[in-house]
């Protein structure tokens, strides 16, 4: 199985911090983010994995080369200009032959992947999304599932919810088919969208994409918080 790593983000919130390092090379204990994703994939028996990249492509490039260091072997997909995520994974479309992984490059979700597209496969769902237990969702979106774990909608952060909730972690498993639900630009002009906002709720609305609840814990980068976070739990 194949991972695609949606690593193009431009980070600008972690800038303050990092400077215009590429937020997936953000370090973590000292290392870069993406060399702790990439070899968590690789202790997990996916070693074949493309980097999505757009923003400080050149310097992800340098850092990690063909992945051999990691247990992985590298391909890179290079965004022309900013496509978002939806855009970038229309983009690596060439690189897909068969079921696959997408993961968010600032996102450590520590779950089994292969029980994702396990249980992807076995509903017939287009994708399924890990989804994680957080004790307080008030600053992030939650997942609302219904029979079967199908997902239902999903609702953006919401301080009048403050409980515990299932939320999204950042992992997907998805068939070759999700590429025929990708909207395609017109000749000449690429056209940016985005996989959380524009192509994951139409699948939810066509009943198509599973909520599979996992164990264990996600990691992300995307705030200083949330990287202080992950820092306190790989930097010790």
């Amino acid at each position: 199985m194949k991972a695609l790593i949606l690593a193009g983000g431009l980070g600008t919130r972690l800038r303050p911090r990092f400077g215009d390092l590429p937020k997936p090379l953000a370090p973590l204990g000292g290392r870069p983010f993406l060399a702790r994703q990439l070899e968590w994939l690789a202790a997990s028996g996916v070693r074949d994995a493309v980097l999505c990249v757009g923003y400080g492509a050149a310097a992800v490039r340098e850092a990690l080369g063909d992945g051999a260091a990691l247990g992985v072997t590298l391909a890179y997909s290079v965004e022309p200009e900013p496509l978002g995520t939806g855009g970038a994974l229309r983009l690596a479309g060439p690189y897909v032959s068969g079921p696959c992984l997408v993961a968010n490059g600032d996102t450590l979700a520590l779950c089994d992947p292969w029980e994702l597209e396990r249980a992807r496969w076995e509903s017939g769902a287009v994708g399924a999304v890990a989804l994680f237990r957080v004790a307080d969702a008030a600053g992030r979106g939650r997942v609302e599932t219904g029979a079967g774990g199908w997902i239902g909608r999903f609702v953006e952060k919401d301080g009048e919810h403050p409980g515990p909730a299932w939320v999204n972690g950042g992992l997907y498993a998805f068939s070759p088919e999700l590429w025929r639900h990708l909207p395609w630009p017109a000749a000449g002009e690429p056209q940016a969208f985005s996989l959380e906002r524009d192509v994951l709720p139409a699948l939810a609305g066509a009943g198509r994409l599973l909520g599979h609840e996992v164990e264990g814990e996600f990691y992300d980068i995307g705030t200083p918080e949330d990287w202080e976070r992950a820092e306190r739990r790989f930097g010790t």
